[in-house]
């Protein structure tokens, strides 16, 4: 008699991150402190410029994430929708889920964690394009994230910040902007809050279990 054996899964994944939330210009969540308004709503789109699982290549795939908890992040109680670029062979679907929840390793098995109710995934056609303060990304009629300059309140010029973070999850530098679009539209996850918080990052991820 036979036993088989689990084949070990080896990651990694390299891209740029638009992403916006809720909150005011800088999020307090950066900093370890609860969100501006209590609770938490935002999205990351996570683009692949180089990534594979074993043999399976990623590369060029978007992944979009939107959550929702009722206090901070790390409190849990988290609603979460995931979408994955309509374009993944079946492969790559099965490796991107793989990843994503969390079983083996990586920053998403701390997202995991908090997750009490996954709607998702679905698979969509995704718009993407990274550009600064022009920075766009939409996944069919679900989610739509615009980046805009924050403003100067006294001059009104674009004004341009960077966060670095000695010890950051998600990555080790951002680029802070606000959102013109910011929305979520599904049946079971839907919020909107343009005039917030915005950023877009790089990514650098891998693990293996």
């Amino acid at each position: 008699m036979t036993t088989a054996t689990k084949t070990k899964v080896k990651w990694n994944l390299k891209g740029e991150v638009i992403s916006g939330c809720n909150c005011d210009w800088g999020c307090p969540c950066n900093f370890d402190a609860p969100p501006t308004y209590g609770g938490c709503n935002g999205v990351y789109a996570f683009h692949i410029k180089e990534g594979s699982s074993n043999n399976t290549k990623l590369d060029g795939l978007t992944i979009g994430f939107a959550a929702s908890t009722p206090a901070a992040v790390h409190l849990g109680n988290m609603t979460a929708y995931l979408i994955l670029d309509e374009r993944a062979t079946p492969q790559q679907r099965e490796a991107l889920g793989t990843i994503l929840s969390g079983k083996v390793g990586g920053p998403f098995a701390v997202f995991a964690g908090l997750i009490t109710k996954l709607i998702g995934p679905e698979f969509l056609p995704v718009e993407w394009k990274l550009a600064g303060p022009k920075s766009y990304v939409r996944f069919g009629d679900r989610i739509e994230v615009k980046l805009d300059s924050i403003k100067n309140p006294v001059s009104g010029k674009p004004a341009g910040f960077t966060l670095r973070f000695t010890d950051g999850l998600l990555t080790k530098e951002s680029k802070p902007m606000a959102t013109s679009v910011f929305r979520v539209s599904h049946p079971q996850l839907s919020f909107s809050h343009p005039g917030k918080y915005g950023q877009t990052f790089k990514f650098d991820y891998a693990g293996e279990g």
